[in-house]
């Protein structure tokens, strides 16, 4: 079956009509067609899998999908357009498999899609009562609200009933929001990597213990670790998840949930540097590095 994809269930006129029509010839063919809107697209991202439907219908059910009107859907389309291709649909078209915008959605999926252990992870554009029951059913509870565009630990919620959830969604409009199962953690690994190399790890623990968040920037203390004692599994999944972001100035962010899985939460560009050379080194490996692309280049 083909599907054809537009931006909004109610687009503009001339979308309509071309789908409307190019429909009716589809069918003239022999051809079986689907419309749909991004809106009617959700997404279920755990390791190794991210499963879409759209209206229902299992996304590996199609056979080609047509973009024909992606509008501010860009990212959600390159998650499409990854999971096609990793299962031999024909997608049109190809350029919708390359962006360069900033995305916690898109980074995830891909993340998962390349095998990275991330915390299930739920989307829609539209969070309706359906939609939300499927979510629950998929995450459980408590479930981690998450601007798709937040930073420093903005835009980042916790709701522990059905009620909050609605209430945190209802309150707080944005054009991507990601739904995530609460991983319990005391603390997180942050690791900078430059290249190939993880330069430095710091270990940031929350010190208000009715929060959920990890952020200095929200209070929360930090300590940088010598790299030979930071577990090797930590080290290794920050430096995957890097290549596979293809940030070589990265600061990975990692919580190791209680059976001792090491979850990437983000790998962030242009991470935070801690300027205090008596507490951290970054500045001047950072300048190195540099130092050694510039020599590596001549």
């Amino acid at each position: 079956m083909l599907l054809l994809l537009k931006d909004k269930k109610q687009s503009v006129s001339g979308t309509e009509k071309t789908l409307r029509l190019l429909q009716e010839k589809l069918t003239l063919k022999g051809i079986s067609s689907m419309v749909a809107s991004f809106e009617d697209v959700r997404i279920a991202a755990e390791k190794d899998s991210v499963k879409i439907s759209v209206k229902g219908v299992p996304f590996t059910d199609f056979s080609t999908v047509y973009f024909r009107r992606v509008g501010e859907n860009r990212n959600l389309a390159f998650i499409l357009s990854s999971v096609a291709e990793k299962n031999g649909i024909r997608f049109i078209d190809r350029l919708y498999k390359e962006t360069n915008e900033p995305s916690k959605l898109k980074q995830t999926c891909f993340l998962a899609l390349n095998g990275i252990s991330v915390p299930k992870t739920f989307f829609s554009l539209v969070y309706d009562d359906s939609t939300l029951e499927e979510a629950i059913g998929f995450l459980g509870l408590p479930i981690v609200i998450k601007f798709s565009r937040s930073k420093k630990g903005s835009g980042i919620f916790l709701a522990e009933s059905v009620s909050g959830l609605k209430q945190i969604l209802q309150e707080n409009p944005s054009p991507e929001i990601i739904l995530q199962t609460y991983i319990p953690n005391d603390f997180d690994y942050r690791v900078f990597i430059l290249g190939n190399s993880v330069a430095c790890v710091e270990k940031r623990t929350r010190t208000n213990k009715t929060d959920f968040r990890n952020n200095v920037s929200l209070g929360a203390t930090e300590e940088f670790l010598a790299l030979e004692t930071v577990p090797e599994q930590i080290k290794k999944c920050a430096l995957e998840a890097a290549e596979i972001s293809n940030i070589q100035v990265a600061g990975a962010d990692i919580v190791v949930g209680p059976d001792g899985t090491p979850y990437v939460f983000e790998v962030n560009r242009s991470p935070a540097i801690t300027y205090d050379e008596s507490i951290s080194d970054e500045m001047n490996l950072l300048a190195n590095y540099l130092e050694q692309c510039e020599i590596e280049k001549k």
